[in-house]
């Protein structure tokens, strides 16, 4: 039942959730315009997988209650979604600007997407145990130089994560990506917490 959920819960994901307009999507490269054709051709994939909802291959139909519990976490998952592109968005334009790091700021944003990527994990991905997870952490300590690197990589993580075709395709079977898109996940959250510590830190010693 569980793989049953979370299988349903990736579908309704790829239909109700989209990846924001590209406007500071990567630090390595600018994306290039989206075609109106891109656009119509978007459309219609998205109807095509919100008709898949009805029949998603599973062999028998969605039980009501099954169908609550999805709802009930796709809501929070949306909200999850977004705003973890919002602030990344938010940190690339602030590295682009190349002013003074505000410790302050970005402890907030990577306590922010650490909160909801977690929280995407707990839905997405099977149960982790306590120990594992505890010998997975790793504590890192950055310099201002390095902090800066760390924020790059971990926007860019976040780009793979939601650009992932797991995610954006409930046709999508392929297991590396899958792998990789909770790989990006994990990583998410472990350097987050890194950066958020890091950036508490350097925003003591300033003072």
């Amino acid at each position: 039942m569980r793989k049953q959920l979370r299988f349903l819960t990736v579908v309704v994901l790829s239909s109700f959730l989209s990846p924001l307009p590209p406007g500071d999507l990567l630090l390595a490269k600018e994306p290039g315009s989206q075609s109106g054709r891109d656009r119509k051709s978007e459309a219609r994939e998205r109807q095509d997988r919100e008709a898949s909802l009805r029949n998603p291959g599973l062999g028998t139909p969605v039980p009501k209650e099954d169908q609550k519990r999805i709802e009930a976490v796709i809501e929070k998952m949306k909200e999850d979604f977004r705003r973890i592109q919002i602030v990344r968005n938010e940190m690339v334009r602030n590295l682009r600007a190349e002013k003074p790091f505000d410790y302050k700021l970005i402890s907030d944003e990577v306590a922010e997407v650490n909160k909801r990527a977690d929280r995407l994990k707990a839905s997405l991905m099977p149960a982790v145990s306590a120990e594992k997870e505890k010998t997975e952490k790793l504590q890192v300590e950055f310099n201002s130089e390095e902090l800066k690197g760390a924020l790059v990589k971990l926007c860019n993580l976040i780009d793979s994560f939601v650009e992932n075709p797991v995610l954006k395709n409930p046709a999508t079977t392929d297991v590396q990506q899958l792998s990789r898109a909770s790989a990006d996940l994990l990583k998410i959250i472990e350097l987050s917490a890194n950066i958020r510590k890091n950036a508490l830190r350097l925003n003591n010693v300033s003072k």
